[in-house]
């Protein structure tokens, strides 16, 4: 074989990435390219988050509130106005909290009536567990001072409970109640 030849032949047995010329600089501005794309796209994703926070701060804040005011209503019971008590409790309930509310009211009416009980409740503390925009679960402390025939001197209680509230429209509503140790 000449040597014309044998240039022909290994140009014929080259593969095509090295005999096109500037490939490498093709594919590092390609990858540059992509790794930019994706890095304004994470910078985007945190400021968006960002603009969140005092929103997430605001909705924590209002559920807090709500959890507070709802436990007040709960342990703040005066038999000789029972009626307006119940409502206000229903007023911050929503769900199988209310519902499950609506339908021992009746019992609970009678019983706090019969025994002409008064209970004043004072929120000692209360701490939020998580929360979101939309959700929240709150702990809350209340001591109440209960009043009634059987002691009319009164007796101070502590309650502990875990109220879980979602957010309806500007309302925080209160959908799960528990007490806990």
């Amino acid at each position: 074989m000449t040597e014309g030849a044998a240039e022909v032949a290994s140009a014929d047995n080259a593969s095509p990435a090295s005999t096109t010329p500037g490939s490498g600089p093709v594919v590092t501005v390609v990858v540059l390219v992509l790794v930019l794309v994706l890095l304004a796209a994470l910078a985007i994703l945190g400021a968006l988050q960002l603009r969140d926070v005092p929103k997430r701060a605001d909705a924590r804040a209002a559920a807090m509130a709500a959890a507070r005011q709802e436990a007040l209503n709960l342990t703040s019971i005066d038999g000789r106005d029972i009626e307006g008590d119940l409502q206000r409790v229903l007023a911050g309930a929503t769900g199988t909290f209310a519902d499950d509310f609506k339908a021992r009211s009746k019992d609970l009416k009678s019983v706090l009536t019969d025994n002409e009980v008064v209970a004043v409740g004072r929120v000692i503390d209360a701490a939020l567990v998580r929360g979101d925009l939309d959700t929240a679960t709150v702990l809350v402390v209340v001591d109440s001072t209960v009043k009634n025939t059987a002691v009319p001197e009164g007796r101070a209680n502590t309650y502990r409970m875990q109220l879980d509230l979602e957010r309806h429209g500007s309302r925080w509503l209160t959908s799960a109640l528990q007490f806990v140790g």
